[in-house]
């Protein structure tokens, strides 16, 4: 076998496969689209059928190889017919491939199969024209669509050069001199132009499911960018990059958007076209039905029936897709899109739709739940600064209170004081050893009142005066202290030892009154030992981690969050003397600077009190 003869087979054997799909589809769905796709391919393939069943059994059938002529000559005319999905075809242009195709059969009578040179050209060149119409029209056809709509077009239009190619080529061969070296190297790229041809339809008009889903990808992953690049993230901003794509992929500006007002109860439209909205179509027509079914559906004018007509008319559409826009529970909308002709391929179409409209919806369902926690932040953040209002009205009043009462009880202590130590002055001689046993226990805890008042007018004034922050050196604060504790310092032998102290931002009299409290602390709770007491700071990042370090009797673990609440004393007043509010003024002037403070001990073997305060820089 020669490669001419190899090609011709297997260009006969394409075209018949090509024929076998296409008919296979065409019974599976039976719609006109695939019919006429599938004529097409009948019509290339009949002959073909023809010539090999001719060959095979020797028969001479020169009727039956006419006939097979008859349906090659209507394959450009039925091409034509499919370009009439995509856009209209000039009258004029339609009229001439009827002509020429009828023509044809006549002269299929005429010659019996037997072309002159002439007659020939004239044929080709019919073919030729028409299907050089086709490439251009699905070629615009594919420009202006995407997804899987614009790869098939763009095959078909291939598909149809190709064609053009070869019978050019036949047409040149036609005049070159026979027998020629030309003729014999133009026929095998006649042979494969037209198996090319095949392949290309093949890829248009009957390409894999795989293929189809591969190019929906892609639409998808572009969509998706879109998206991602979406400057206007609310629900209009979706909904006009929605329009934008379906009229980019569709070739129409033909487009209704309608979301579901749930106040209203109705479909809302958000984007329409001569005021078209979901309402202007009967109740049991096709777009209730999607939106019923929560199903995409697509219909041809011819199909629909009383309102739903009469928009179609209105609208000079031919064919109609309703897509609906589904969440996990519910459908919140619909995209219509108007077609003023048809499409070559529905199905496709019907998909793209789909994709656009399931990641519209997941944008939009994203959008809702982002509005929702906005308004759940925004209704939290009210009840929060309500609450601090009122928290700092209550803390407010509870200061002044505090404050108030603290020093309207200093009068009358004073009186109760006053008049115990003159009871025990000027009656010494009617008081017995007991009386002046009580009235010095009187006296000791009018004492004990006045200190705890003291403490707590010390302990409100934190707050309620205003805070003078400059930059301290806490090396003197440290000096300032023990110049007030000297006297406490002599008398218990205490040994402190101040390593390098920063220098912050903070209130220098908070500050002598944190480290006088800590100081004073550690020397009161010493144990057998000498006090020994180590002050030192460490830099931690952004804050300063002060510590304040003794050899004093420890605290139990249980104790040392109980340590920093006011009042809250571990010990008897005959074993340790205080007010039990020194450390809760430590922790508030800490907190009051933006740090925190805690204690490290062991029982019997020291304490560690150690807050933070934060860094100048």
């Amino acid at each position: 076998m020669t490669i001419e003869e190899f090609l011709t087979q297997l260009t006969r054997i394409f075209f018949v496969l090509l024929m076998v799909i296409t008919l296979v589809d065409y019974l599976r769905y039976r719609d006109r689209v695939r019919r006429d796709v599938a004529l097409v391919f009948v019509s290339l393939s009949v002959n073909i059928i023809i010539i090999i069943f001719v060959q095979a059994t020797g028969l001479q059938l020169p009727w039956l190889l006419r006939l097979g002529a008859v349906a090659v000559l209507a394959q450009p005319y039925l091409l034509l017919r499919l370009v009439r999905y995509l856009r209209p075809v000039p009258r004029l242009l339609y009229r001439g491939a009827v002509l020429a195709m009828i023509a044809s059969w006549v002269l299929v009578l005429i010659f019996q199969g037997e072309f002159p040179p002439p007659v020939l050209l004239l044929i080709i060149a019919y073919f030729v024209a028409i299907d050089g119409y086709t490439v251009l029209a699905f070629f615009r056809g594919g420009s202006a669509s995407t997804g899987v709509v614009r790869h098939r077009l763009t095959y078909a239009a291939a598909g149809s050069g190709l064609l053009v190619v070869a019978l050019f080529l036949v047409g040149v061969r036609l005049v070159l001199p026979d027998p020629s070296f030309a003729r014999t190297i133009l026929t095998s790229l006649i042979q494969l132009a037209a198996i090319l041809s095949t392949l290309a339809y093949y890829l248009a008009f009957a390409s894999p499911r795989w293929l189809r889903q591969m190019w929906q990808m892609l639409e998808l992953k572009r969509y998706l960018e879109e998206i991602r690049s979406l400057e206007n993230r609310t629900v209009a901003g979706m909904v006009d990059l929605l329009h934008q794509s379906v009229a980019r992929a569709m070739d129409t500006d033909m487009i209704v958007i309608a979301l579901w007002d749930d106040t209203a109860q109705v479909l809302e439209p958000q984007r329409t076209i001569k005021n078209v909205s979901p309402a202007d179509f009967d109740a049991e027509g096709v777009v209730w039905q999607a939106w019923r079914d929560r199903t995409p559906i697509a219909r041809q004018q011819r199909y629909l029936t009383g309102a739903d007509a009469q928009v179609m008319q209105k609208l000079d559409a031919e064919t109609l897709f309703v897509v609906p826009l589904i969440t996990s529970d519910r459908a919140i909308g619909l995209v219509m899109v108007f077609l003023r002709f048809g499409s070559l391929f529905v199905d496709d179409d019907l998909r793209l739709l789909e994709i656009y409209a399931q990641q519209t919806v997941t944008m939009l369902e994203n959008f809702e739940m982002v509005e929702k926690l906005h308004h759940q932040a925004e209704a939290l953040e009210l009840k929060v600064q309500e609450r601090t209002k009122a928290l700092q009205r209550s803390n407010d009043e509870l200061r002044q209170f505090a404050y108030i009462a603290s020093h309207d009880l200093q009068e009358p202590l004073r009186t109760v004081s006053n008049y115990l130590q003159l009871i025990e002055s000027r009656y010494p001689d009617k008081l017995d050893d007991a009386g002046r046993e009580f009235i010095a226990f009187a006296v000791d805890g009018a004492v004990r009142m006045k200190n705890l008042i003291n403490a707590l007018l010390t302990y409100s004034r934190i707050d309620s005066r205003e805070r003078k922050i400059t930059l301290v050196d806490c090396q003197k604060v440290v000096d300032e202290v023990q110049r007030l504790l000297e006297a406490t310092i002599k008398e218990a032998e205490a040994d402190i030892t101040i390593d390098n102290m920063p220098k912050i931002r903070a209130d220098e009299q908070l500050l002598v009154q944190l480290f006088q409290n800590l100081i004073s602390n550690a020397i009161k709770y010493h144990g057998t030992e000498k006090p020994k007491i180590q002050v030192s700071a460490v830099r931690d990042k952004n804050f300063w981690r002060f510590s304040v370090q003794d050899n004093g009797i420890g605290i139990e673990p249980q104790y040392m969050e109980r340590i920093f609440v006011i009042f809250q004393r571990l010990h008897l007043q005959t074993e340790y003397p205080g007010t039990g509010i020194g450390l809760a003024i430590c922790k508030k002037v800490v907190e009051l600077h933006g740090g925190r403070i805690w204690v490290e001990s062991e029982a019997g073997k020291g304490t560690t009190f150690l807050f933070t305060l934060p860094a100048t820089g």
